[in-house]
């Protein structure tokens, strides 16, 4: 039996958001069901700040499936297996792709707990899922990856809202100072270890992509741990919510 039918969009929760939508209040705005990720196919590994399951339902109207976690390159997955969500989306209808994850501030304007809309970015990570797909025409126009439209009624929701370059890098370590420098002279605003590689294949797909940082922590600072990225995350998490589901509402 299918767990999750046609569905309007997906969200996808990253580092330290998991929980986003499991709140009591939600119960307000959105009924969601939990599926687990093996029952719809879905890889998953362990990992703090990343649960194992989605939750479909009605949100604002909109027949969404929201996916609390991903995983990732360093976890030993390949590209199309990190974006398993984004298929099982588009196989159930999604036309529109709402990202999101925590993220290391290389702009000096970035603090920790800003929300960065996605702009553009950087695949820096060697990998793509269309390597191989199958897909009839993989040559797929990146120039716009990040629907200006979805942006435009972001910053009409939040106007605190900043909005930067995103470089998504293999990982699983920080960067080096070095390493760091060069992300900002290639004009890179923000760096994190996933989005790239969802983008590309919800593009293959023709699905409006919108991606939101929630920035973390200052990259190459001397005291970084993955501790003070999930503590970041969840204390902007109301703010996020609140961005989320006035883009849900909008849609």
């Amino acid at each position: 039996m299918d767990r999750i039918g046609e569905i309007d969009l997906a969200v996808v929760l990253g580092s330290g958001l998991s929980e986003l939508l499991g709140a009591p209040e939600w119960a307000e705005r959105a009924l969601f069901d939990r599926v687990d990720y093996a029952d719809i196919g879905m890889p998953f590994a362990q990992l703090a700040g990343h649960a194992g399951h989605a939750l479909v339902g009605r949100w604002r109207g909109k027949r969404v499936l929201a996916f609390a976690g991903r995983v990732h390159a360093y976890q030993g997955f390949d590209a199309r297996e990190i974006t398993r969500n984004v298929a099982v989306a588009a196989e159930h209808g999604a036309k529109t792709l709402l990202l999101t994850n925590a993220a290391g501030a290389l702009n000096p304007n970035l603090r920790p707990g800003d929300l960065m809309a996605i702009s553009d970015h950087l695949n820096l990570t060697g990998m793509n899922p269309l390597l191989g797909s199958g897909f009839s025409n993989p040559f797929v126009n990146m120039t716009d990856a990040y629907s200006s439209q979805l942006r435009k009624t972001a910053h009409d929701i939040d106007e605190d809202l900043q909005e930067g370059v995103y470089a998504g890098l293999l990982g699983p370590t920080y960067e080096t100072r070095a390493e760091a420098r060069y992300l900002r002279l290639i004009g890179a605003d923000a760096a994190g270890m996933s989005t790239v590689l969802e983008t590309i294949a919800a593009r293959a797909r023709r699905m409006d992509v919108f991606g939101v940082s929630l920035i973390t922590n200052v990259v190459a600072a001397p005291e970084l741990s993955h501790a003070e990225v999930l503590e970041t995350a969840k204390s902007a998490q109301t703010r996020l919510a609140a961005l989320l589901d006035g883009m849900v509402e909008r849609i």
